[in-house]
């Protein structure tokens, strides 16, 4: 019997984000025993790779994290996108990820909250046709830290800059707020805009709280 791959992967990418002791990635690694006969030949690779760690022997976290990458990244109808928070240090960090993850196969990027929006939506990317994904975000306290308060004020400030095209009351209103610790930072709204999209599933630390799902 083919066991559910996106179940797999979704787990693995949980087990990923949170963190997780060698002991209970290696628990799931080999409750997948017997179970692989009929699935690709690179995730039941994967998974014997890391099934044939000496008992008892600490899991390098960077060498798994690096090796799913490659996994995923090869087989993209498993619908993972694997994002690397510590690379995101301020906003052009953001899309830079964003575009290296999704719009490696086109030949224009993304530049703009508004186009990560269209992207989740489908039609063009990395997961163009697909009916649903996953964002695995690795590291996100850092992105989070990174896109706050300070990143967001100077982003206003930006958007009001003298001869700025964009609607000025808007953005004053925006930083007003922020400033009055009422308003969102540049990661909220990104965050707002990937739960917006149900065919997303959002896969960070702490959450799903619940490692076995289906995508």
């Amino acid at each position: 019997m083919k066991t559910d791959e996106r179940k797999i992967v979704g787990t693995l990418a949980h087990l990923l984000v949170n963190d997780s002791d060698s002991v209970e990635v290696n628990t799931f690694l080999y409750s997948l025993i017997g179970n692989l006969s009929k699935n690709r030949t690179a995730l039941v690779q994967f998974v014997k790779r890391w099934q044939d760690k000496e008992d008892g022997s600490a899991i390098l976290r960077k060498d798994l994290w690096t090796d799913f990458k490659q996994l995923v990244g090869g087989n993209p109808d498993l619908g993972i996108a694997m994002i690397d928070g510590i690379r995101i240090n301020n906003i052009a960090g953001f899309f830079d990820e964003i575009n290296t993850v999704y719009m490696s196969f086109e030949n224009w990027k993304i530049g703009s909250l508004d186009g990560f929006d269209d992207l989740l939506y489908g039609g063009f990317g990395r997961f163009k046709d697909a009916a649903s994904h996953a964002i695995v975000w690795k590291d996100i306290a850092h992105s989070s830290a990174s896109l706050g308060t300070e990143t967001t004020l100077a982003y206003y400030q930006q958007k009001l800059g003298a001869g700025s095209p964009f609607n000025q009351t808007h953005f004053q209103r925006k930083l007003e707020e922020l400033k009055a610790g009422q308003g969102e930072t540049y990661f909220d709204i990104v965050a707002e805009i990937i739960r917006s999209h149900r065919k997303i599933t959002w896969i960070y630390k702490g959450h799903p709280h619940n490692k076995s799902f289906y995508l």
